[in-house]
């Protein structure tokens, strides 16, 4: 069977205030490979036609992009339906036009097609796969289901996953704040799974607040009580105030380093050093190394390839997108073991010796210097944290900073 459906790109025209969906191309699946070609049409936009991705979809040509095997090109896998959001919709397929399976199909899963298909077209990025007018539904369903949200009804989970670019397995939904006279904030809000502690969402609000003081670029966040759950309210990145506000085009690390999901944590393409070539802006680099010493600090070990962007500025320009997903593991015990290789020889334990030595190797610094930014952000990371974790626990009374003293101000004070 081959199926083919159109794909989008959110763009906000050079003399324009609201964004527009772009027929960028068409994505087609086939038995045993995927195809993408560029359309004629988007291609005439000259500079403005922007590459998809920095690796595999990048020249401007006719001719098609090939991916073989069952999952689609990154960039897609990036924008897929996943986590608790693939769950709500697929709960609900027999009630929306244009969800109902096609005879036969009525209890199987959904596969990587029907993720992209019925994906919102506000999802992660600026592509979307499928007709615009095929979608709106889908987000009032996720409006439904944020409404109904409780420690019941988050459960179930279902936590089939394709990349964690918008929060991972994590339940997670895309909402707007109200701001005012400045306009709707669009956010991410994000709740613990049933298997976590309940205030782990304050301890990834003290992460994330504890790594702004620090002098990285991290999104505007809060914890905020919906119905009786907490969950950590989180500005996107990938989109402008308002609901028609800009689209920003962003990728997945994984995309980046041509990984797809699934791929061996031990992969060489693991790799920071090798995401650090992939940075060009000025002073990517330097964020970069600093966002690892600081996951580091606060005990993140989830720092797979899929919780880091890059952000589209230009035609052939990415930029590290701000810092998000920093999951303070419970159990952490130094050193931290990070899910990506800091050197160049695959070392992953962030040592002294090693974060010492990723200076180098990511951002060109000497030894001294690398020694002092693994200083200054651990001892912020020590002696702030305890302030920053009551800052966001009001809205959950159980929530006790003690608890989380062996993550953030571990007995052993070395990195």
């Amino acid at each position: 069977m081959i199926r083919r459906a159109p794909v989008f790109r959110w763009m906000t025209p050079p003399a324009g205030t609201e964004r527009t969906a772009v027929r960028v191309g068409e994505l087609c699946q086939k038995a045993t490979h995927w195809e993408f070609v560029y359309g004629a049409d988007y291609l005439a936009l000259g500079p403005l036609a922007w590459e998809l991705d920095p690796t595999r979809i990048r020249t401007k040509q006719r001719s098609l992009y090939t991916v073989v095997g069952l999952v689609p090109h990154g960039v897609f896998c990036d924008v897929a339906l996943s986590g608790w959001s693939l769950d709500a919709l697929h709960k609900r397929r027999h009630e929306l036009p244009g969800l109902v399976p096609g005879p036969g199909h009525e209890r199987e899963p959904w596969g990587w097609w029907e993720r992209l298909i019925y994906a919102p077209a506000d999802g992660f990025g600026a592509l979307f796969v499928g007709e615009p007018d095929s979608k709106p539904l889908l987000g009032t369903v996720l409006i439904e289901q944020l409404l109904k949200v409780t420690k019941a009804t988050l459960m179930p989970g279902h936590l089939q996953t394709s990349s964690g670019a918008m929060g991972g397995e994590r339940p997670k939904l895309t909402a707007y704040r109200n701001e005012g006279n400045a306009g709707d904030a669009p956010v991410i809000l994000k709740f613990a799974l049933p298997s976590e502690r309940a205030d782990s969402v304050v301890a990834e609000a003290t992460a994330l607040t504890l790594a702004s003081e620090s002098g990285l670029r991290v999104p505007a966040h809060r914890v905020d009580l919906i119905n009786d759950v907490p969950a950590l309210s989180i500005d996107r990145f990938d989109r402008g105030l308002g609901t028609k506000g800009p689209a920003y085009h962003c990728v997945s690390a994984a995309t980046a380093l041509d990984l797809m999901p699934g791929s061996d944590r031990d992969s060489p393409r693991r790799s920071y050093v090798l995401l650090r070539s992939k940075l060009k802006q000025a002073g990517d680099a330097l964020e970069l190394y600093r966002r690892i010493v600081l996951n580091a600090a606060v005990g993140n070990s989830d720092d797979h390839p899929w919780n880091t962007s890059l952000r589209q500025t230009g035609l052939g320009s990415w930029a590290l997108s701000p810092l998000y997903d920093v999951m303070p593991f419970f159990a952490h015990r130094p050193p931290t073991v990070m899910s990506m290789a800091l050197r160049r020889g695959g070392e992953r334990a962030a040592t002294q010796e090693n974060l010492v030595a990723a200076g180098f190797e990511i951002a060109g610094l000497k030894p001294e210097a690398a020694r002092a930014v693994v200083d200054e952000i651990f001892q912020h990371v020590r002696g702030h944290w305890r302030r920053a974790y009551n800052q966001h626990a009001g809205h959950l009374p159980t929530a006790a900073a003690d608890n989380w003293a062996s993550v953030f101000d571990p007995a052993d004070q070395a990195p």
